[in-house]
């Protein structure tokens, strides 16, 4: 089996577009479509429903996918053990929370750009429930996740590599910029959090909800720099990761709000125990792992 026909596949259950599959396969949509024709022609099987909306996996589409992931595994091991003792090469795709793929991940990007040249890396900002479907099904297409989390589910193969401050912040001029403030005090206030699924915040407004009876004024953004700009412009506060904030506590445009004590969040690097793990990700891996040892 000629295993562009799977490459291809692969790419347009992870889309779920032919156009999209198309681009990142570095081919025009009407070789998509051929690849895809030609496969279901040779397993004699539909693989996708055609929907307005885009392409979706069938039944069958979804079983093959399975052992499709598994074929271009094996067909990369064979590659990496004919090339074994040379240079450590390929592409890795990690699936990480918007801080990380905007404050942490870069600086590994680049160490491994000196050191290994012949790795890509290719970076997807996914909330944490995302990355591990990513991670998770055969048509996800990541190899790592890399997460802020309280908790991940023990089917992964996740190590703690570190954590990360959690700050609570308002900008210079805001009322809660000075004096101490307990819960009661702070749910007074408008705060600019992360959606719903990100622990550190809704582990915030948890608590703050079960301190008083007052009911906070809650805006959920998907953006780190969103919230961190209404914050800076005085509308409001926000809990963020350190590694967020660090050059704005710096510069004093935001300051730590005096209030409890936060919590640090674990910081874990996920994978899928049931693939095999080329060198090229084991080598991105361990210097992420290092990178997140010297964040804390």
């Amino acid at each position: 089996m000629d295993t562009r026909l799977l490459q291809t596949f692969m790419a347009l259950a992870r889309t779920g577009s032919f156009t999209a599959a198309a681009a990142e396969l570095h081919v025009v949509q009407s070789t998509v479509t051929s690849h895809i024709k030609a496969l279901e022609g040779e397993l004699d099987v539909r693989l996708f429903d055609r929907l307005p909306q885009g392409a979706r996996l069938t039944d069958a589409g979804r079983r093959v996918a399975t052992h499709a992931r598994d074929l271009l595994d094996v067909e990369r091991r064979l590659h990496d053990s004919a090339s074994s003792g040379g240079t450590i090469a390929g592409e890795v795709v990690i699936g990480a929370t918007e801080s990380l793929c905007a404050y942490l991940l870069p600086q590994v990007i680049s160490a491994l750009a000196t050191t290994h040249p012949d790795i890509q890396v290719h970076l997807k900002p996914l909330s944490t429930a995302n990355a591990l479907q990513g991670l998770g099904r055969p048509e996800g297409g990541l190899d790592i996740a890399l997460l802020l989390d309280d908790d991940v589910a023990i089917e992964y193969a996740a190590r703690t590599i570190g954590g990360q401050a959690i700050e609570l912040v308002a900008a210079a001029g805001h009322p809660a910029a000075g004096g101490h403030h307990d819960w009661q005090d702070l749910a007074a206030y408008q705060y600019f959090l992360l959606e719903e699924g990100c622990s550190y915040t809704d582990r915030f407004l948890r608590d703050l909800t079960a301190a008083s009876a007052a009911r906070p004024r809650i805006t959920r953004f998907g953006s780190i720099e969103a919230a961190r700009s209404c914050v800076a412009a005085g509308l409001g506060l926000s809990v963020l990761p350190r590694l967020a904030v660090v050059d704005q506590l710096a510069n004093g445009s935001l300051c730590r709000v005096n209030g409890p004590e936060l919590s640090e969040t674990p910081l874990h690097l996920v994978t899928n125990q049931r693939r095999w793990a080329s060198p090229a990700v084991t080598t991105t891996a361990e210097a992420i792992a290092q990178a997140g040892r010297q964040s804390r």
